[in-house]
C-alpha cells in the first residue's frame, strides 16, 4: 500500500515528547523523591530530544526540497522559530522582574538585554553569573536545544549543494558518512572524562551541531527514501515495534545505559524506527486529536519560566506541584500557538508547485509564493 508522507502523526509525536522532557524536568527539579518511581522510570525510555532531531531531519528536509528559493526556507524558518521564542524570553524576564530578584542581584539593564538579545539569537547556551541564584540557576535551560536546532537550518542548504543535491544513491553514501562522523563525535564527547565537563571546549561543543546532527541527518536519510522505509517500517508493524522497543530499552537502562542527552546510537536508532513506525500508523490520528493545533513548541519553551517560578517560592517537594506546573506550561503554551506561532506561520510562503520529497533540488532565484494554510 503507498503511503501519503504529508498526512502523518508527527505533531502528535511532538507533542508527546515535549510533554515527556517537559514532565521529567520538572519532576526532577520540583518533586525529587518521586523520580525513582515506576513511570518517571518508563519515561526515560522514551528522551524527547533525539526524537524532536529524528523528525527535525525528516521535516526540514522535506520542506527545503519543496520551497521555491533560499530566501523563502529561510524566512519560513524563521518564522517558525523566533517569533514565539522572542515572547517567552521575554515574558520570563518580566516574571523574573516581578519577583524583585533582580535588584536583590544588583544587575544592570544592560545585563539583562544581554542576556535577552542571547537568548533570542543562537546564544541559547549563555547562563550568566547573576541568574545562579534563581529557579535552578538558569533563565531557561531547554533552549540550548534551540541553538542547535537553528544550526541545523543553517547547515541543510549547504548540505544539499555540497552532498545531497545529487543522485539519490550517492546522496545516500554522503548523508551516511556524515552521519557516521558526527556519531563518532557524539561518542567522543560522552567518553570524556567527567571532569572536563565543565570545561568551556566540551560545553561549547555540546551545544554545537557536531555531535547531534547524525539524529538529524538520519531523519533526512529516512525522508529521502521514504518509500523504501515505509515498506521496511510497514505501519502495521507499531504495535510490535513498541514492545521490542521498550523491553529492549528497559533492558539496556537495567544494565547502565543512559537515557538523558548522552542517549546512547544503540538506542536511538531503534527509537527512530518506532518514531517513524508510529508517524504513518493511524496517520489521521494526530489530526483528528490536534486538529492541526501545535502546541508542542509552546509546551517545551514555557515548561523552564513556570517551573522556576515555583522554586522560586519554595512550591517544590510535593508531586502535585509538577503536574500543576506542566498543566500551566500546557495552558501556555496554546496561547503561545493562538496568538503568536499561528498568525506568524500563515505569513511562510511555499513553491506553487512543490517538487517530491526526494529527487534533487533546484533553488529558484525568482519564486512564485502562493498562499498557504497554516501547517504545524
Amino acid at each position: 500500500m503507498k503511503h501519503n508522507i504529508a498526512e502523518n502523526n508527527f505533531d502528535l509525536i511532538r507533542l508527546l515528547a515535549a510533554l515527556q522532557v517537559a514532565f521529567l524536568h520538572v519532576l526532577h527539579s520540583l518533586s525529587t523523591q518521586w523520580s525513582g518511581a515506576a513511570i518517571p522510570q518508563w519515561l526515560e525510555i522514551y528522551p524527547g530530544v533525539p526524537i524532536f532531531f529524528f523528525i527535525s531531519g525528516f521535516l526540514i528536509s522535506r520542506s527545503f526540497e519543496k520551497t521555491a528559493s533560499l530566501g523563502d526556507y529561510t524566512r519560513n524558518r524563521a518564522l517558525r522559530i523566533f517569533p514565539a521564542l522572542h515572547v517567552c524570553v521575554l515574558v520570563n524576564l518580566l516574571l523574573v522582574a516581578a519577583t524583585g530578584y533582580f535588584a536583590t542581584v544588583d544587575v544592570s539593564f544592560l545585563d539583562i538585554l544581554g542576556l535577552y538579545l542571547a537568548k533570542t539569537t543562537i546564544l541559547q547556551f549563555y547562563n550568566p553569573d547573576f541568574m545562579r541564584q534563581f529557579g535552578d540557576g538558569v533563565l531557561n535551560g531547554s533552549l540550548w536545544t534551540i541553538c542547535v536546532e537553528l544550526q541545523f537550518y543553517f547547515l541543510t542548504p549547504i548540505l544539499y549543494v555540497l552532498f545531497i543535491n545529487r543522485s539519490r544513491s550517492r546522496g545516500n553514501v554522503a548523508i551516511i558518512t556524515l552521519l557516521l562522523l558526527s556519531l563518532a563525535c557524539n561518542r567522543l564527547l560522552y567518553a570524556a572524562p567527567y571532569e572536563y565537563w565543565n570545561t568551556v571546549w566540551w560545553k561549547l561543543l555540546r551545544v554545537s551541531f557536531i555531535p547531534w546532527i547524525y539524529m538529524f541527518l538520519f531523519g533526512v536519510l529516512v525522508q529521502r527514501n521514504f518509500e523504501l522505509c515505509s515498506r521496511v517500517l510497514h505501519k502495521h508493524l507499531f504495535p510490535a515495534l513498541f514492545v521490542l522497543y521498550t523491553g529492549y530499552a528497559l533492558a539496556m537502562k537495567s544494565i547502565g545505559y543512559q537515557m538523558d542527552n548522552s542517549f546512547s546510537p544503540l538506542l536511538f536508532f531503534p527509537l527512530a524506527a518506532v518514531t517513524f513506525a508510529g508517524a504513518f500508523s493511524a496517520p489521521s490520528l494526530a489530526h483528528t486529536l490536534l486538529r492541526r493545533q501545535d502546541i508542542s513548541y509552546g509546551v517545551y519553551i514555557y515548561h523552564v519560566p513556570v517551573m522556576n517560578m515555583f522554586l522560586y517560592y519554595g512550591y517544590k517537594d510535593e508531586l502535585k506541584f509538577t503536574f500543576l506546573t506542566v498543566a500551566i506550561a500546557i495552558v501556555v503554551g496554546i496561547a503561545s500557538w493562538l496568538l503568536v506561532e499561528k498568525p506568524s506561520l500563515r505569513r511562510k510562503r511555499r513553491a506553487s508547485h512543490p517538487i517530491e520529497a526526494t529527487p534533487a533540488l533546484k533553488i529558484s532565484t525568482d519564486p512564485q509564493p502562493s498562499a498557504e494554510r497554516v501547517k504545524p
